[in-house]
C-alpha cells in the first residue's frame, strides 16, 4: 500500500444518501478490497492508507474555514482547489448544524486502531458537539478487529458502520467475488451491535438475477432477523456494460430482473422479516418505490400494502410510474394522480417510442446513468 505525501485537503468519490449533511473527512482512498464483481466506484483509485497527520491537517482547515465563517477569524481568498473544497465543505457542514461526520473511502476502519483512534481524538477535540460518526465497514473487517477497539471507537463517537450486505446467500456473494461469507456477515452484525455501534446494512435486490432472487431474499432476511440491524437499507442493482458481472448476463449465468421482478423479490424479502425492530428505507434513487419504508415490525404490513398497490396497477400504469421514476418525474405513487406529470411521462414515451416492448431495457440504461460506474 503505497503512500502519497500531502496534498491538500481531499474528498472521496462517494457517500450514502443518509450522509447527505455530514462533514466527509477521507480516511483513505479507494477500497482495500477492490474486488466486487458488482461495484466499480473504486476500480481507477489504487487503494492508499492516509497517515494521521495527513487526516488531521484537513480537519484543522476545516476549522480554520468555520472560524472564518462565525466570525472568529479574518477572511481569507481559497488558496488553492483543495482550500476550496474544503470552503465549500465547512460552510455545507454549518449549514447542516455541525453534527455528524462521515468517513470515507470505503471501509475506513481498516486504519490501524491507534492512527484512527488519534484522528477520532483530534476531531472531538474540536469540535465537541459532534454527535455521530460514521463509516462504511466491511464484515471480515470487523471479524478481525479486536472487541475492546470496536467499543473504543464507539466512545469516541465513531458509532455508526455502513455494512454493504448485499445479499445473504453464499452462492452469489462467492459469484460476485465479495470475500465474505453469509455466517461472517452475520457474526460482524452482531459484533459491531454488542460493541454499541449501530448497524446500517445494505441490501442489494436483482444481484442474483431472477435465478437466484427467492433464495436472496430468504437468505437476506434470514441475515437480518439474526442480527435485527438498527437500520436496513435497499439499494437496487444497476447493471452496467463496464461491470465485472455483465459477463454473467453475456453468458447466460445470470438474467436481469426488470422492475417488477425487484418488486416481487423485495417483497418476499420484507415479508419474511420477524420479529426485528430494524428501521427499512428505501432512500436510493436506483430504487422504484422511495417511499418504502417503516419500523418493524409495527409498519411491515404497511410496507407489503404499498408494494401490493404498485404490483396491483395495469402495466401500461406501472410502466408510466417506472418510467417517471428513472426521469426523476415522480417520486412517490401518488404522482400517478397529478395529470401533468402524467401527461409529461406520456409524451415522452410517445415521442421516444417507449412501450411495453423496450421500457426493460430504457429503465436499465437509465440506471445506470444514474450512477456512473
Amino acid at each position: 500500500m503505497k503512500q502519497i505525501d500531502y496534498q491538500g485537503f481531499e474528498l472521496g468519490p462517494i457517500r450514502p444518501p443518509s450522509e447527505a449533511y455530514s462533514l466527509l473527512v477521507r480516511i483513505n482512498r479507494g477500497c482495500g478490497w477492490n474486488k466486487c464483481r458488482f461495484c466499480g466506484f473504486y476500480r481507477d483509485t489504487p487503494f492508499s492508507p492516509r497517515p494521521a497527520e495527513d487526516i488531521m491537517k484537513d480537519i484543522d482547515l476545516i476549522k480554520e474555514w468555520l472560524d472564518i465563517f462565525q466570525g472568529n477569524a479574518p477572511g481569507r481568498d481559497p488558496r488553492d482547489d483543495g482550500d476550496r473544497e474544503a470552503c465549500y465543505m465547512a460552510y455545507h457542514w454549518l449549514q447542516a448544524g455541525l453534527r455528524n461526520v462521515f468517513f470515507q473511502d470505503a471501509n475506513s476502519i481498516l486504519m490501524q486502531p491507534q492512527g484512527l483512534l488519534r484522528v477520532l481524538d483530534h476531531l472531538n477535540g474540536l469540535f465537541p458537539q459532534i454527535r455521530r460518526i460514521t463509516s462504511y465497514a466491511r464484515s471480515d473487517t470487523i471479524n478481525r478487529i479486536p472487541l475492546k477497539y470496536l467499543k473504543a471507537y464507539r466512545e469516541k463517537k465513531l458509532n455508526r458502520f455502513h455494512i454493504g450486505l448485499e445479499t445473504g446467500n453464499d452462492h452469489i456473494l462467492k459469484l460476485m467475488n465479495k470475500g465474505v461469507t453469509k455466517q461472517a456477515q452475520i457474526e460482524a452484525g452482531i459484533k459491531a451491535m454488542s460493541a454499541g455501534i449501530e448497524i446500517n446494512e445494505f441490501y442489494m435486490p436483482g444481484m442474483g438475477g431472477r435465478e437466484y432472487a427467492r433464495a436472496s431474499a430468504l437468505d437476506t432476511a434470514d441475515v437480518m432477523n439474526q442480527v435485527n440491524p438498527d437500520f436496513i437499507r435497499i439499494r437496487s442493482m444497476a447493471l452496467s456494460d463496464k461491470l465485472e458481472m455483465y459477463e454473467d448476463y453475456e453468458k447466460g449465468i445470470l438474467t436481469r430482473p426488470n422492475d417488477i421482478e425487484t418488486i416481487h423479490e423485495i417483497r418476499l424479502f420484507i415479508e419474511s422479516l420477524g420479529d426485528i425492530t430494524s428501521v427499512v428505507d428505501s432512500d436510493h434513487i436506483l430504487n422504484i418505490l422511495l417511499e418504502l419504508k417503516g419500523k418493524m415490525p409495527q409498519d411491515k404490513p404497511k410496507m407489503l400494502a404499498l408494494i401490493d398497490k404498485f404490483l396491483d396497477l395495469p402495466e401500461d400504469t406501472q410502466n408510466i410510474f417506472r418510467l417517471g421514476r428513472r426521469l426523476n418525474i415522480m417520486g412517490e405513487l401518488s404522482d400517478l394522480t397529478v395529470p401533468s406529470r402524467v401527461d409529461r411521462v406520456k409524451a415522452i414515451m410517445d415521442q421516444s417510442e417507449i412501450d411495453r416492448s423496450n421500457i426493460d431495457t430504457v429503465c436499465d440504461q437509465l440506471m445506470v446513468r444514474a450512477i456512473p460506474i
